[in-house]
């Protein structure tokens, strides 16, 4: 930790914080570039120009215009959400144990909640097999396997409060928990993976993949009502 006297800075200290400053600078403008990359890629090329002049209103082809602001560009956004929630989550574990391991996979949350989706998806019934133009498996009702993975995530984050809270265990115990826990619930989705059938093994493995290929403006709304307010708390 850097020794403030006097309420002065450090020039070292100054420095580190300015090299941080501009690597963010710098990847937050390498994440714009990728993102009107991405949208220019697909089945129907899309020059960059024209992804420019379409992103700022100034398209002069309807159809590629269509391709962009309803396909293309909600599921790039859809993609980068995702990003910011799992890098959030990551920063809020890692500055609360006071250990750089800890994530939402060391501490077992992410296991926990691929096990909520596919208890939902074999119990609860909420995978299907389907012919679409979209894919062949889709999941017959998303609030419900989203809200059992996520009622699993806050039980596995909550074993490893009160863990810590009972026995007064350091960072890395909790660490060492959580591995534990989330080979736990890794064990438990295999067993129901086990005894599922075709249609109901294809929800599961398509719902722990994860997809943004059918993500909508209605999905980023969703998403961004969650990640965002976090990010700003944490």
């Amino acid at each position: 930790m850097p020794h403030f006297e006097d309420g002065v800075i450090p020039a070292e200290y100054s420095a580190y914080i300015s090299r941080k400053t501009l690597l963010l600078i710098g990847l937050v403008g390498l994440s714009g570039l990728l993102l009107v990359t991405a949208v220019s890629l697909g089945a129907v090329r899309i020059p960059l120009a024209d992804v420019l002049r379409t992103l700022l209103g100034q398209a002069d082809n309807t159809r590629l215009a269509l391709i962009i602001w309803n396909i293309r560009l909600p599921q790039a956004l859809a993609a980068i959400l995702a990003g910011i929630g799992l890098a959030v989550a990551g920063a809020a574990m890692q500055s609360i144990l006071r250990n750089p391991l800890g994530s939402p996979f060391t501490l077992g949350v992410s296991q926990a909640g691929a096990f909520g989706a596919a208890f939902s998806v074999m119990v609860l019934g909420s995978g299907i097999m389907q012919s679409a133009n979209a894919g062949a498996v889709t999941i017959l009702n998303p609030w419900l396997t989203t809200a059992c993975a996520f009622a699993f995530c806050l039980l596995a984050a909550l074993v490893i409060v009160a863990v810590a809270r009972l026995r007064g265990t350091t960072p890395e115990v909790m660490v060492l928990a959580g591995v534990a826990l989330g080979s736990l619930f890794t064990a438990g989705t295999m067993l129901l993976q086990y005894f599922a059938d075709d249609v109901q093994l294809a929800a599961m493995v398509f719902w722990t993949f994860g997809d943004t290929a059918r993500a909508g403006w209605r999905e980023i709304g969703i998403m961004a009502g969650v990640v965002v307010p976090a990010m700003v708390f944490f």
